[in-house]
C-alpha cells in the first residue's frame, strides 16, 4: 500500500472508493476498491494514461471487456464493471486475495511433474471456455494466473492483450510486450495474427517454466527472444531433468510446435492430454523436485564427457580442453612375481617392457574405439516408425538426430493403415551422420480391399462408398442396363463381386438400372392406354380434364413423360379428356323461332329448326340445363294458343 498514488482514497465513478494499490505493470494499475453501491471488495484495473489517451485502444478495449464479461467460468477472473471517470479507464473485477503463479514460482524455483499439471489443468479450462466462445487471450504467462488463499486457480487479464496489440502493431513500442515476448508463437511474431493454438503455444511454454524453473528462450531484448521463437524448437525438459516421464516432456514439445498446425487446436483438447498423463503419473512419483537435479550445460565444471568424445579430440560443445588420463600404475597386467618363482628372467624380461605392453594395450584399445567410432559410432540408425503415426515418426526421428521431412507423395500399404507411416528413405535399421534427412511417406492403406455390398445401393450412394476405400473417381464405371426389377438409378450389380479383392489401381464395375421407359400414350383411348401400362408392370391413375380439341375418352398427357425410365410398379399419371367445356342452355320455349335461334347460337350452340303446321313459336326444345358448346340442340315451333306481339318484326 501506498499513500503518494493520487488515486488512493479517490472514488471513481461515483461507485468505487480505492483502498490502496496492489500490484502494477506495463499497461495497468491494479487497485483493492470497494463497491459503495453492493457493498463489496474489487479489484480495479487503471490503464495507465498513455493508452488511456488512445481513443482506438479504449474503444477496442471497452468492447473486449464486453465480450469478457459473458464468460462465465470459476477458473476465469469476472469481470463485474467497465468505466471511465475523469481520464481514468478502469475495470471493476472479481478480487483474488492470494499471490500469482510467477510468485510460487520464484518461491520454489520449480514444481514436480504432477504439480505442474495440476496447476496446468484449471488453466487450460479456462481457456478452452474462453476458445469455446470464440475467445482469445493471447498473454498467458504465469503473472496471469492467480491462485487463490485455498488454493484455487484463476485466469486474468483476458481481452487486454488483444486490445493492446492492435494499438501496438508489433512487439517495438516501449514497456508493453516486454514481458510477454517469452510466450508469443510464431505466428504471431511473424504474421501478427493468434488464434486458439496460439495460446496453446503459450501454455506450452508456461508447462515449461513449471517444471524446468525457466523459460526455454532467454535474450537481451524481446527481438532477440521472438528470433528464437521462430527459428528454433523449445527444447524438451529432460534435458534438464533426467528421469523425467516422456509423456510429459511430450506434452511441453506438442503444444511447442513452431507450425501451429501440428499443435492441439484448443486449449480444451490439450487440457484432455494432460489430464491423461495426469492418471499416468504415479501419486507419489519417483521424479520429484528433489530427485531430479537439473543437467549442467556443456562445458560448466564437471561435466562429464563420453569416449567418443575423448578419441575425436574434444569435439562437441565445452570439450576443448578436455584430455584423457591414463595410470599405467593402475593398470593391472594380470603377472605378480609370487606366482612364477622359477621365471624370473622372463618375469624380469616383462618388467623391464612392461610400459611398452600396456602401452601396445592401450594404443590397439584406443585404435579400436576410434575405428568403431568413425565406422559405425557416429551414426544413427532411422527409427523404425512404421505403423506410427507422423506426428510420433517426427519426434522419434529428431530424437535420433536426425531431420524429418514428410512427403507429400502418399504410398499404398499393407503394414499401416492410411494417414500411418508406410515407408521411409532411407529405411529404418540404416545408418546416417547426425542431421542427414529422413524422408517419411505416408500410407493410403492397403492396394487391395474386399470389395463392399452394393447391389441395391443408389449409384451415387455407391460411388461414395467406393471413394472412402481409396477408389478415384476415374477407376468407377459405370454400365446401364434396362431392368424391370430395378429402380432407375440402383445397382443391379459389381464387378469384382462382393467380398472379392478389389485393386484401387484397377477400374471397378457398376451395373446399375436404368428401369423401364414410359410408352407414348397420349392421343390413345384410355382402355388401351391402361392395358399397356399394366402389361409393363406399372399402376395406371388417371385424372379426367376437359378439351375442345381432344375427343371425349382420349388420353391428353401423361406423366412420366414419354422416354422416362420408372422401376417396376412405379405410377404413372394419365390425363383423359372429358370433351368440351359444358355451357348452359338457354330456355326458350315460347319465344318466336328467329330469337330462340339466336339466343342458342350466341351461347355455342348448333340449332335445328321443326316447324308443325307452320307454327312459329317454339313449343319444346331437345337440350335443357348444360352441354358442351357444339352441342346441336333441336328446337320445334307449333301452332295456336300463342299470342303474337304486333311489335314483333319477325317475319317467319
Amino acid at each position: 500500500m501506498t499513500t503518494s498514488d493520487p488515486l488512493v482514497g479517490a472514488t471513481l465513478d461515483r461507485r468505487y472508493f480505492v483502498e490502496s494499490r496492489i500490484a502494477g505493470g506495463g499497461m495497468a494499475t491494479v487497485y483493492v476498491a470497494h463497491d459503495l453501491r453492493l457493498d463489496r471488495r474489487v479489484a480495479l484495473k487503471v490503464m495507465h494514461p498513455s493508452l488511456a489517451q488512445d481513443p482506438s485502444f479504449v474503444q477496442r478495449f471497452i468492447n473486449e471487456a464486453h465480450s469478457v464479461a459473458k464468460l462465465s467460468h470459476p477458473n476465469v477472473v469476472q469481470v463485474f464493471d467497465q468505466g471511465e471517470d475523469q481520464g481514468h479507464v478502469f475495470l471493476a473485477m472479481e478480487y483474488v486475495p492470494g499471490r500469482t503463479l510467477r510468485d510460487l514460482l520464484k518461491e520454489r524455483g520449480r514444481l514436480a511433474p504432477r504439480q505442474a499439471l495440476n496447476f496446468m489443468a484449471p488453466v487450460l479450462a479456462a481457456l478452452g471456455a474462453a476458445h469455446q466462445a470464440g475467445m482469445v487471450h493471447r498473454d498467458v504467462k504465469p503473472e496471469n494466473v492467480l491462485i487463490t488463499e485455498d488454493g484455487r486457480v484463476k485466469v486474468a487479464d483476458f481481452g487486454l492483450a488483444r486490445a493492446v496489440e492492435q494499438s501496438n502493431q508489433g512487439l517495438t513500442r516501449t514497456g508493453t510486450l516486454m514481458g510477454t515476448a517469452a510466450y508469443l508463437a510464431p505466428e504471431q511474431i511473424e504474421k501478427g495474427t493468434a488464434d486458439a493454438r496460439s495460446d496453446v503455444y503459450a501454455a506450452g511454454i508456461m508447462l515449461y517454466e513449471l517444471l524446468t524453473g525457466g523459460q526455454p528462450h532467454t535474450g537481451e531484448t524481446p527481438i532477440a527472444i521472438a528470433y528464437q521463437h521462430v527459428n528454433e524448437d523449445v527444447p524438451r525438459p529432460s534435458h534438464f531433468l533426467p528421469g523425467l516421464a516422456p509423456e510429459v516432456d511430450a506434452l511441453v514439445t506438442k503444444a511447442t510446435e513452431r507450425d501451429p498446425r501440428y499443435r492441439p487446436s484448443s486449449a480444451g483438447q490439450y487440457l484432455a492430454k494432460v489430464l491423461e498423463v495426469l492418471k499416468s503419473l504415479p501419486e507419489t512419483p519417483a521424479t520429484t523436485a528433489g530427485h531430479m537435479a537439473p543437467v549442467a550445460p556443456a562445458g560448466a565444471a564437471g561435466v562429464t564427457m563420453t569416449a567418443p568424445q575423448l578419441i575425436a579430440g574434444g569435439a562437441g560443445p565445452g570439450t576443448e580442453n578436455a584430455t584423457m588420463v591414463v595410470d599405467m600404475n593402475a593398470v593391472d597386467d594380470g603377472y605378480h612375481e609370487d606366482d612364477y618363482p622359477d621365471d624370473r628372467e622372463d618375469r624380469s624380461w616383462f618388467s623391464r617392457n612392461r610400459l611398452l605392453v600396456v602401452g601396445a594395450l592401450v594404443t590397439a584399445l584406443v585404435v579400436f574405439l576410434a575405428g568403431w567410432w568413425f565406422l559405425l559410432g557416429r551414426y544413427e540408425a532411422v527409427p523404425d516408425v512404421v505403423g506410427a503415426t507422423p506426428e510420433i515418426a517426427r519426434e522419434e526421428i529428431r530424437t535420433a538426430g536426425l531431420i524429418y521431412d514428410l512427403s507429400e507423395e502418399t504410398v499404398y500399404s499393407d503394414a499401416a493403415a492410411a494417414g500411418e507411416v508406410a515407408a521411409t528413405d532411407p529405411e529404418s535399421g540404416e545408418r546416417l551422420s547426425p542431421g542427414d534427412e529422413v524422408t517419411v511417406f505416408v500410407s493410403k492403406g492397403p492396394q487391395q480391399v474386399e470389395m463392399p455390398e452394393l447391389v441395391g445401393s443408389d449409384v451415387a450412394d455407391a460411388i461414395k462408398a467406393l471413394e472412402d476405400l481409396g477408389f478415384e473417381r476415374d477407376d468407377i464405371a459405370q454400365e446401364e442396363v434396362d431392368s424391370s426389377e430395378h429402380d432407375p438409378g440402383e445397382v443391379i450389380s459389381t464387378t469384382p463381386e462382393a467380398g472379392g479383392d478389389a485393386d484401387r489401381e484397377e477400374t471397378v464395375t457398376l451395373s446399375v438400372s436404368r428401369g423401364i421407359p414410359v410408352p407414348s400414350l397420349a392421343g390413345e383411348k384410355l382402355e388401351d392406354a391402361e392395358s399397356k401400362l399394366e402389361d409393363l408392370g406399372l399402376s395406371v391413375e388417371v385424372v379426367e380434364e376437359e378439351s375442345e380439341s381432344i375427343d371425349e375418352g382420349l388420353v391428353i398427357s401423361q406423366s412420366p413423360d414419354t422416354g422416362i425410365n420408372v422401376g417396376a410398379g412405379a405410377t404413372v399419371t394419365l390425363t383423359v379428356s372429358t370433351g368440351p367445356p359444358a355451357v348452359e342452355i338457354p330456355d326458350v320455349v315460347g319465344e318466336r323461332i328467329n330469337k330462340a335461334r339466336k339466343k342458342l347460337e350466341d351461347a355455342g350452340f348448333e340449332v335445328e329448326v321443326e316447324r308443325i303446321l307452320g307454327g312459329r313459336v317454339v313449343g319444346h326444345q331437345s337440350h335443357t340445363g348444360e352441354a358442351p358448346e357444339g352441342t346441336k340442340i333441336t328446337i320445334t315451333a307449333t301452332p295456336g294458343g300463342i299470342t303474337i306481339d304486333p311489335d314483333d318484326d319477325d317475319d317467319d
